[in-house]
């Protein structure tokens, strides 16, 4: 057979007419198509073809209850689509704990106002309303931190990620400050399976309220309160630590994002009286030596995530907004949410989304 180099132009062509999942099994093949893969201009077109949304859901609270919100990013409103919410799902009070940011899977927790209730896990798809209930965990210990991945596209497979706070009494078997118990659930068989704890460095903990976990080649990505990042691997149900960059190592102002499919981190600094963002890319998915890469000028707002290598979303309590970093124009995000009032919140948390419309297969039966 005879072997020849297909013209980049033509792949880039034929990816934008493709589904999310083979686009990221080709961004692993070549940086070439990675970095363009990750282009505003091409994820456009992408969504277009394959009729397709990207944004993010926007969660905030109103004293016991928790409201939500979806927010276009890029623009593209899919044809005959219905507004994107979670009204579909059961009643409760329901809130977003984590999700697949690159195939429009959400894990929700309904903490039921029922005593004695333990709260329902939640898989969901919300541009096609689909959802499930899945089996409770095994523990009931205090849950610290919850992450999702899905891990197979055919056929369709996730699995959960749940660390939970081990009781003081059952603590102090152990050499190590803190120790979380650590439970996985896979989709495949339906059932949670306990693995060995994890045990945090001395005088370390996980960053507290970290809305989502970064994931990036298969792995989940926190930050610790010293500065490092905890890394969980679901092909070996292992975990690991490394440090943040060395200048950073003190630096209050971090947080963990996603850039052209790597971790990042993200930290703020002052230069004559001018904010700067800078953000910093892991240079192997394995290794633990970071790069510099972009400077952003700040505007007055705090990055939450990147729509694309050239565009940042940025929000603060009165909104969010798109800038381009490459000609530093920006642009309002419309929040279309009967309870959202600007400055009211406290707190808010935003979910990144990119969705098609096609029906996955999310347990043993649909919701």
């Amino acid at each position: 057979m005879t072997s020849f180099d297909m013209n980049p132009d033509m792949i880039i062509e034929i990816l934008s007419h493709s589904p999310a999942s083979l686009v990221g099994k080709c961004r692993l093949l070549n940086k070439e198509c990675n970095k363009r893969t990750y282009d505003s201009s091409f994820l456009k077109l992408n969504l277009q073809r394959t009729n397709s949304v990207s944004g993010y859901f926007l969660e905030f609270s109103e004293r016991l209850m928790v409201h939500s919100a979806f927010v276009r990013d890029l623009g593209n409103i899919p044809s005959g689509s219905d507004e994107i919410s979670l009204d579909f799902l059961p009643p409760g009070r329901v809130s977003i704990k984590a999700c697949d940011a690159s195939h429009g899977i959400l894990l929700c927790v309904n903490d039921l106002p029922v005593k004695g209730r333990q709260p329902e896990y939640i898989v969901c798809k919300p541009t096609t309303k689909q959802y499930m209930i899945l089996p409770k965990p095994k523990t009931r210990y205090f849950t610290i931190a919850l992450g999702l991945m899905v891990t197979g596209s055919d056929p369709f497979r996730y699995k959960i990620l749940r660390l939970s706070q081990l009781p003081g009494n059952e603590n102090r078997r152990y050499n190590f400050s803190f120790t979380l118990v650590c439970e996985v659930f896979d989709s495949d068989s339906f059932a949670w399976k306990r693995l060995n704890n994890v045990e945090l460095p001395k005088e370390d903990l996980l960053v507290p309220r970290t809305a989502n976990p970064v994931a990036s080649y298969g792995f989940l990505h926190w930050l610790t309160t010293s500065n490092n990042v905890f890394r969980f691997c679901f092909k070996t149900n292992s975990w690991s630590f490394f440090p943040v960059p060395e200048n950073l190592a003190s630096d209050d102002s971090l947080k963990l994002t996603r850039y052209d499919g790597k971790v990042g981190v993200i930290s703020s600094r002052s230069k004559e009286g001018v904010d700067y963002q800078d953000l910093w890319v892991l240079e192997r998915s394995l290794g633990n030596s970071w790069v510099h890469v972009k400077e952003i000028k700040s505007i007055g707002l705090e990055p939450v995530g990147f729509s694309s290598n050239d565009v940042v979303t940025l929000a603060d309590l009165d909104g969010m907004c798109s800038y381009n970093m490459n000609n530093g124009k920006s642009q309002k995000l419309q929040i279309r949410a009967p309870k959202f009032f600007p400055s009211y919140y406290w707190t808010m948390s935003y979910f990144p989304f990119y969705s098609d419309y096609e029906r996955s297969e999310l347990g043993r039966s649909n919701g």
